[in-house]
């Protein structure tokens, strides 16, 4: 895994060779490679960038290299150079044994070979939400005006689920990098700590929290309680020590009363609880934990992480990140995501479920028919009586109105069911609970409204129902086939009326 502190011995080492002072100078004057205008830039003076050489390939590879180094540097282990117009990708990994950029993929449509692979990849239950994370629009449009969009999910490594995020930012005009990073892997975290540890050993443990980037750092002795709190200056981007204290987790208890939201309070409280935090530290847990904290008077997400190095429990860090647009982002992601996976399961008519979605209950059920683990529930099959004459005689908006009608009527006997409209005038109703329990009562309530019906020449709805029995039954369809017979029953019984 290249690292930052490898990599700035690595540019070092080459302002030396070529007597570049200038250079030298800046890669001195910082702790950490912030930014990739810091890498480009001084890689540029070093040459590492586009020459006059003829070897384009090489030249590409190099230029790219520098745009994806601030990348790297962050322990991406996969990084992804993208062009979102063409599809044209160019995939990195970085190396242990050789520490060096190495192409592990590359391709002539990175979205079309990302929706394969998602199948492949991706733990089951998020290849959902990747799937329509991966597609160009969607990164189109979370990466504009600059944006950095974030988003974690697990990957099968070895077939083990394992966390890990992704991270898309825009380069150029046409240009995405795609990162994902080993967010489970707590031996980066180590590794880049002793890299930069320093001879004062409160330094060193900080280091950690300002290489990710955190406002606030706090440095707390849980022996004597004693803290110091520091800041990292925007301009000179060093750590500043801007308050200290006799007792932090008295101040924290008293000042979140008035800095921490509502309805976060209680949570908060207990986290920052020192036995409740040097119990979940001694498990080896690092705390993450994520709240609203008001800030100039404004509920703003942070995220607060604490860790003790080296099983050191005396000595801790506790760090505070804003990331109010990343979980903003996410609450609208996860919602808007929630409404067209509500919209893809609902028939645009009548409002009540799908096929789409019938499919998914009938294998739901199943599968807990197969393995014993339910217990009673009743299929009602329905069908509206002569719906095709009536679209051929006055219209198919009349028809619509039926096929409305006759849900309307469903919904009103079987309140607590699953209702699926699963054809042009077919119906389905799985019923469970109490609707289970009064499923003859509704089925007479509908029959009584079918007869009001009959006689104001309004929509007619055949039914028929069968219950589970789970000494034959082995799927939905034995149960759907007894009630599609008792439905044709009841359809020929309507009629002769």
């Amino acid at each position: 895994m290249i690292d930052s502190a490898v990599f700035l011995d690595q540019l070092i080492k080459k302002a030396t060779e070529q007597n570049n002072t200038e250079a030298l100078k800046k890669l001195h004057d910082f702790d950490f490679i912030k930014s990739v205008n810091d890498v480009s830039e001084i890689m540029n003076e070093l040459g590492y960038l586009r020459s006059n050489v003829k070897d384009i390939a090489s030249n590409t590879q190099n230029e790219i290299y520098s745009k994806i180094a601030n990348a790297l540097i962050r322990n991406f282990f996969t990084v992804y150079y993208v062009n979102i117009n063409t599809g044209l990708y160019i995939g990195y990994t970085t190396n242990e044994n050789y520490k060096t950029l190495k192409i592990s993929n590359n391709g002539t449509d990175f979205f079309k070979d990302a929706e394969k692979n998602i199948y492949l990849t991706i733990y089951p239950d998020d290849q959902e939400k990747m799937a329509v994370i991966m597609k160009r629009d969607f990164l189109v449009t979370a990466t504009k005006d600059g944006s950095i969009y974030k988003v974690n999910y697990r990957l099968l490594l070895n077939n083990v689920p394992t966390h890990v995020s992704l991270t898309a930012m825009k380069i150029t005009e046409e240009d995405i990098i795609i990162g994902v990073s080993n967010i489970e892997d707590l031996a980066i975290k180590e590794r880049e700590y002793k890299n930069l540890i320093k001879e004062n050993l409160t330094y060193a443990n900080i280091a950690l929290a300002l290489s990710r980037n955190y406002f606030s750092i706090y440095y707390v002795n849980t022996v004597t309680n004693r803290y110091e709190q520091y800041n990292l200056d925007d301009k000179t981007q060093k750590l500043e020590k801007i308050d200290e204290g006799d007792d932090f987790f008295s101040d924290s208890m008293d000042n979140s009363k008035k800095y921490i939201y509502k309805e976060d309070l209680d949570k908060f409280q207990y986290a920052i609880n020192k036995e409740n935090l040097i119990n979940e530290l001694t498990k080896g847990n690092a705390l993450n934990l994520t709240y609203r904290q008001l800030i100039n008077g404004v509920p703003t997400y942070v995220s607060l992480k604490a860790i003790n190095l080296f099983n050191d429990i005396n000595h801790i860090v506790l760090a505070v990140c804003n990331i109010d647009d990343q979980k903003r982002k996410e609450n609208e992601f996860n919602q808007r995501f929630e409404q067209e996976r509500v919209f893809a399961r609902t028939d645009a008519l009548t409002g009540t479920y799908n096929r789409n979605y019938f499919i998914e209950v009938e294998d739901d059920l199943n599968n807990k028919i197969k393995n014993k683990t339910v217990k009673e529930f009743s299929a009602i099959v329905c069908d509206i009586n002569d719906l095709k004459t009536i679209n051929d005689t006055y219209g198919h908006n009349v028809g619509d109105q039926f096929i409305k009608d006759a849900a309307s009527m469903l919904k009103d006997a079987f309140k607590e069911s699953l209702l699926f409209r699963v054809g042009g005038d077919e119906f389905v109703i799985i019923a469970s609970g109490n609707d289970y329990k009064h499923r003859v009562l509704n089925l007479t309530k509908l029959q009584k409204a079918n007869a009001t019906n009959k006689t104001n020449k309004k929509v007619i709805v055949a039914c028929g129902m069968s219950d589970f029995d789970p000494s034959t039954d082995e799927t939905l369809d034995d149960i759907l086939k007894r009630a599609d017979f008792l439905m044709y029953e009841n359809k020929k019984k309507l009629k002769a009326k």
